[in-house]
């Protein structure tokens, strides 16, 4: 098969959860020479990487959570985006869509039906998303990054892509030598930035004992209104910090992470793995479906890391938690290997294989 004369259409959702996979498989699937072409809503514009390969935009609003007037516009905007999508994988003669969730995709896979395109569709999460639920059997193959949960077709578990830097990290070894180096948290928000991941934790670690806060440095993604407090409060306690609203470099601050407290979204999930990196996930309590505290549990039920409800986190037992942690390097350790135990490092490669499958008509 010449990959050359291969056209294909990725579609993408407007956070990093979905942007960032969507990318690297983009890269992956243009280094082997197939034509790579994004869509996008407006929201995908504001990731400086997405814009710059200039992806269609389509003009679509969400469905799940909304009221019934919100519901009839985000219908509506759907099938007026359904018609012009349509002349456009017929103009460009795509031969497959690839898509990564988000109702971004809707009307690209309704046009991609109608015009008898192949398909793939990949779920990030243990719980499949709206989007991937309703339109998973339109697909000529299904992926996902962990076991889905409530899937009633059959699916490949090819694991998540991800850039190459953190791909990389799968081969390096973990130490955690916390008695005798720096202890380094990495503290991620996620792409809501959420203030309970700011100031409450910030707080918590502001009361670690003394002998762990003079050995500890922190670095921080906090909202930007945040910022000011949070660097106060470091400050204050005699804490090494780093406190920002984005991190662009973020495979070096994995290299030198010990400890991760983060949210539970998928690719974040799938990065502390590959890294094998111990971490403290604390679900989105407003997740759809609540996939993120499922994705969380599978986490802790492997032992590959621990999970913490919002509201227990100015509790004694987060605190307490804490203190182990940082007190037992062999407890990290232990937990590191789990996670690379469960982790799947090549899902760009794994991707790859199902698109030549697909297009040279194996499945």
């Amino acid at each position: 098969m010449n990959n050359l004369n291969k056209n294909i259409i990725i579609v993408t959702g407007g956070t990093g959860g979905h942007i960032f996979p969507a990318i690297t498989a983009g890269e992956y699937l243009s280094k082997k020479l197939f034509n790579v072409n994004f869509i996008t809503d407006t929201r995908g514009l504001n990731n400086i990487n997405l814009a710059r390969l200039k992806p269609k935009v389509i003009y679509v609003k969400g469905f799940a959570g909304k009221t019934y007037i919100q519901k009839i516009t985000s219908i509506i905007l759907m099938l007026i985006a359904s018609l012009k999508i349509l002349f456009f994988l017929k103009n460009k003669k795509i031969d497959l869509v690839l898509g990564f969730g988000s109702y971004v995709q809707v009307p690209v896979i309704l046009a991609a039906k109608i015009l008898k395109i192949n398909i793939i569709l990949h779920e990030g999460n243990l719980v499949l998303g709206n989007a991937n639920k309703y339109f998973w059997r339109f697909a000529k193959v299904r992926a996902s990054a962990f076991h889905i949960i409530n899937s009633k077709k059959d699916f490949q578990v090819i694991g998540m892509p991800i850039r190459t830097e953190i791909e990389n990290l799968f081969a390096r070894d973990y130490k955690a030598n916390i008695q005798r180096k720096k202890i380094n948290i990495l503290i991620l928000g996620g792409s809501l930035g959420a203030l309970v991941l700011s100031r409450n934790i910030c707080k918590q670690i502001c009361l670690l004992p003394v002998n762990i806060k003079k050995r500890l440095h922190v670095v921080h993604q906090s909202k930007i209104e945040d910022i000011t407090q949070i660097n106060t409060n470091y400050l204050k306690n005699r804490i090494s910090s780093e406190v920002k609203s984005f991190f662009s470099d973020i495979h070096n601050k994995l290299k030198t992470t010990t400890l991760v407290i983060c949210r539970a979204g998928a690719s974040t999930i799938t990065e502390n793995l590959i890294a094998g990196l111990p971490a403290i996930y604390v679900p989105l309590s407003n997740s759809i479906d609540n996939h993120q505290k499922h994705n969380a549990e599978m986490i802790k039920s492997n032992n590959a890391g621990w999970m913490i409800l919002e509201d227990e986190i100015s509790e004694p037992k987060f605190l307490e938690l804490l203190i182990k942690l940082l007190s037992s390097g062999k407890l990290l350790e232990k937990i590191s290997y789990n996670c690379k135990k469960i982790s799947k490092p090549y899902a760009s490669k794994n991707l790859h294989k199902l698109v030549l499958g697909v297009l040279n008509e194996k499945f």
